[in-house]
């Protein structure tokens, strides 16, 4: 049911990729490249999701190295902070800023940036859009009461959600972890009719794949900042694999995949 280029190019167009660390004392590798871009001045704020205790988020403008550190770590829900981008970056006077988010808040974005609504646009103040690989979103109140029956969990004593490859973990007294297959039910709607596991429509994709942090570079600009982070002595680069490189393809088939049966049940 998918278009025959999404199977030809599971992962979209790209001008490199590479496995990446960070090289100053900052979590991850993602998170050290934001501050080079705020300490190099190229933008002047990032726009993403901030966990807060357990499983609560919030939206943050990051003007700052420490913010942008505070900011860092996996989510597991998607965050409405497209409603106020608008509202948010004209409060704040931002003029340059980069938003990490998921690939259907990217994709919104870039189609916003393409086809500009001329009364409430405001695409050319973002100057880098980075997305998430991304297999799905979870109904939050469905899965609260899936692992508080199942597993008899107090949910006010979780204090981190951690997303690996395969499975959720909740972590407080103890770490439960939760494989993906036995809460796909609880996936919202739009993630299970949606084919983009990277985020095609981004400069820039970022993930963990085999606890590495992978980037994605869509084109030689985003390529060459990559390189400039490293050169700065901000991260560590170095090109994938064949073999990593399959593996990553593979997962955007499988979600390929998975949007195609669903499309068709609704067809």
């Amino acid at each position: 049911m998918m278009p025959g280029w999404y199977l030809k190019k599971p992962i979209g167009e790209y001008v490199n990729i590479y496995a990446a660390e960070p090289k100053i004392n900052i979590e991850g590798a993602l998170t050290a490249f934001l501050c080079y871009l705020i300490d190099k001045n190229l933008i002047d704020g990032v726009i993403a999701a901030k966990k807060l205790k357990g499983l609560e988020g919030e939206i943050i403008v990051a003007k700052k190295r420490e913010e942008i550190i505070e900011a860092a770590g996996s989510k597991w829900q998607v965050l409405p902070f497209t409603s106020k981008l608008k509202e948010t970056i004209e409060n704040e006077d931002l003029n340059k800023i980069a938003i990490v988010g998921l690939p259907c808040q990217i994709n919104f974005l870039r189609q916003m940036k393409t086809f500009p609504l001329l009364e409430i646009d405001f695409s050319h103040r973002i100057k880098f859009l980075i997305s998430l690989f991304c297999y799905g979103t979870f109904a939050q109140e469905s899965i609260i009461k899936h692992i508080r029956e199942k597993y008899n969990i107090d949910i006010s004593s979780i204090e981190e959600v951690k997303i690996t490859p395969k499975a959720l973990q909740f972590i407080g007294e103890k770490i439960l972890e939760i494989p993906f297959e036995e809460i796909a039910n609880y996936l919202q709607i739009g993630c299970l009719l949606c084919p983009d596991y990277t985020g095609i429509a981004s400069d820039i994709s970022a993930g963990i794949f085999e606890d590495k942090t992978v980037f994605i570079a869509r084109s030689e600009m985003a390529d060459e900042l990559i390189k400039k982070a490293k050169n700065a002595g901000y991260i560590e680069i170095m090109e994938i694999g064949s073999d990593a490189l399959e593996k990553i393809e593979k997962e955007a088939i499988e979600k390929i995949n998975r949007a195609s049966k669903y499309i068709a049940k609704l067809l």
